[in-house]
């Protein structure tokens, strides 16, 4: 299992929360891949071991780590934000995930069992993820285990690693991983009760880094242009208050 950690401008965060986090639970320093533009290669080289040269955007960071590792290798992708993996069970305090090590391989465990069905003799396929915050909301409900369209965010995810995936729009890829997975065929665990937690759109560094709040509205705007119109039976829009435009899946007969 590797873990691969896009990151900009977040050498500090990176050190007291995804990498702190990821080191408490056991992870080799060795199995840690931190992807990083150009621009900012310097800082990092210095101050961690497995240091990527990589792309000026997220989207292109992506496609870099899939680019980068071999087919059907265990990814984990997780940004460098991340404090802690919760559960989220509804009615109840949350608590973290005691071992998150263990975790990650039951998540991969799971997958493998829905993938000899789908993937005679080739290399695996899956993807699995969480809900993209630590609301009780959102807890309810059994875990996910199908071809299908489901919100699976890429704060952290992991894959069977699958080089056909390419992702092209600036944000929203998340949204686009989920449909190119569907449309292959390709199993997608969801775990339900299961939360990532971060403050997204609060922290320095990263995307804010890149362009400010009213391009990044835009930027996402965009995206979910471009989503709607290239997939109008997947996808709709929907617009909150605050500007931000938001991708939902139309309601589909997951494939069996």
């Amino acid at each position: 299992m590797k873990i691969a950690i896009p990151s900009h401008h977040r050498v500090e965060q990176l050190k007291k929360k995804t990498l702190k986090l990821l080191l408490k639970h056991g992870f080799s320093e060795d199995d840690i891949y931190i992807f990083v533009a150009p621009e900012c290669y310097e800082m990092y080289v210095n101050e961690f071991k497995n240091v990527i040269l990589s792309r000026d955007s997220i989207c292109a960071k992506r496609n870099h780590i899939i680019e980068y590792f071999p087919e059907g290798e265990r990814i984990v992708e997780m940004d460098d934000d991340v404090e802690d993996i919760l559960h989220t069970k509804k009615d109840e305090k949350n608590y973290p995930v005691e071992n998150l090590k263990d975790f990650y391989e039951e998540n991969f465990n799971m997958l493998r069992g829905e993938v000899p069905q789908k993937w005679n003799g080739d290399a695996p396929k899956g993807l699995w993820g969480m809900n993209a915050n630590t609301n009780q909301y959102f807890a309810t409900g059994e875990d996910k285990h199908k071809i299908q369209l489901c919100s699976i965010c890429n704060t952290t995810l992991g894959y069977f690693n699958h080089k056909d995936i390419k992702l092209t729009v600036p944000e929203k890829e998340d949204f686009e991983r989920v449909i190119q997975y569907y449309l292959a065929g390709i199993p997608i665990l969801k775990r339900c009760g299961y939360g990532i937690k971060t403050k997204y759109w609060n922290n320095k560094g990263g995307l804010e880094k890149q362009y400010d709040m009213d391009e990044r509205k835009r930027k996402q705007r965009q995206s979910a242009d471009i989503l709607k119109e290239r997939y109008p039976e997947l996808v709709y829009q929907r617009e909150r208050k605050n500007g931000i435009v938001d991708i939902r899946f139309r309601i589909k007969n997951n494939k069996n």
